[in-house]
């Protein structure tokens, strides 16, 4: 697969557009694990303080009352609603917030209609598109007149965007921990053909997907983020229809 392209669909970290605005917390994005909250251990509280028998009783005057033990987090049930939200999902749009390992930042549109297609359609002034049609990725360059293809099945949007999503089975799952109201769940390509690692972050509550960090081989983060996200909407099939003359406009852009 071409280099570009494959840098593109792991990390997203092609762009090198207007200086950073960051989001908040951006400044730790090159760090995950600085930007996350620190993985609760099972038995102790948000803070990390170990919680006793002691901590959670209560005296009365007709004796003591044992509170109710904190119920533990379930990552196997967690997997499992994850990945049925993911199945709900037929066309999803939302904006994106994307923080690249230099610092800069873009924005743009995200179009989704599952099964196989995508749209990222970036903000003025990126010159970046790009499209998946159900069976293959495409970026385009607008600016170097430039498209570069590959596979859909070769890339890691397959795993949110196949007919039936089982993370668990499509990728090697290496983490999942609750903290702060949100699933962080890290996978990588199972067959190692991809290089690099993704961690997404999901609301504990409806499980919907919220963000995620993508660092390729050389240990580079990109954030992106979502906002606006609207679900169950009437897309325009021609969305997902990459057009080779890069001269034309693209639809929707800001």
């Amino acid at each position: 697969m071409n280099t570009l392209l494959t840098t593109a669909l792991i990390s997203f970290s092609l762009l090198a557009a207007q200086e950073a605005e960051p989001l908040p917390s951006a400044q730790d994005v090159a760090s995950p694990s600085q930007a996350l909250p620190a993985q609760s251990q099972t038995g102790q509280s948000p803070t990390g303080q170990a919680q006793t028998d002691q901590d959670q009783t209560d005296q009365t005057p007709s004796g003591t009352i044992t509170s109710p033990s904190p119920v533990l987090f379930d990552a196997d049930q967690a997997l499992v609603e994850i990945n049925a939200w993911m199945n709900s999902i037929d066309t999803l749009q939302a904006r994106f917030h994307q923080v690249s390992p230099d610092g800069s930042y873009a924005s743009g549109l995200l179009s989704i209609q599952r099964p196989g297609r995508l749209r990222f359609d970036y903000d003025d002034p990126s010159p970046f598109l790009i499209v998946a049609d159900g069976s293959t990725v495409a970026l385009q360059d607008q600016a170097l007149e430039t498209t570069d293809r590959a596979p859909l099945r070769s890339t890691p949007l397959w795993w949110i965007l196949k007919r039936d999503i089982d993370l668990s089975e499509d990728a090697e799952v290496t983490e999942v921990f609750e903290e702060a109201g949100s699933i962080y769940l890290g996978v990588r390509d199972p067959d190692g053909e991809m290089d690099g690692d993704i961690l997404f972050r999901f609301d504990s509550m409806s499980h919907a997907l919220q963000e995620w960090w993508a660092t390729d081989s050389l240990g580079q983060t990109t954030r992106l983020s979502l906002s606006e996200i609207n679900t169950g909407l009437r897309l325009d099939r021609r969305l997902f229809v990459l057009d080779d003359d890069v001269s034309d406009s693209r639809r929707g852009r800001r």
